[in-house]
């Protein structure tokens, strides 16, 4: 199984629950985003970045570091709200931007 696949596959059946399924789209393409939930008139509502930890802790990469400042840098351009989801002891914490720059400090 690949890896994180597991905790992509739990938050998609989270996402599931909260939006509609049509709404929710994997994205598979550049290693930047996970999910892409669409709104209204198929305008893009919010960008999910979902990630594994080792041990109950995010350790990000130096890859994660860069899809941070690529997300940042989208989110500041279109107006898109990204949020990561970190499961931590087994429990989904949800961070916007602004949080989850602590993990890279």
């Amino acid at each position: 199984m690949k890896k994180g696949y597991k905790a992509e596959w739990e938050a998609k059946k989270i996402l599931f629950k909260k939006y509609p399924k049509d709404s929710i789209f994997k994205v598979a393409i550049g290693g930047v985003v996970d999910f892409f939930i669409l709104g209204k008139r198929g305008k893009v509502e919010k960008i999910v970045e979902v990630k594994k930890t080792n041990k109950n802790h995010w350790y990000p990469t130096k890859h994660d570091k860069k899809q941070y400042k690529t997300l940042a840098k989208i989110q500041k351009k279109f107006k898109i709200p990204v949020e990561y989801w970190i499961k931590i002891k087994g429990k989904w914490n949800i961070f916007d931007l602004k949080e989850v720059k602590k993990f890279f400090s």
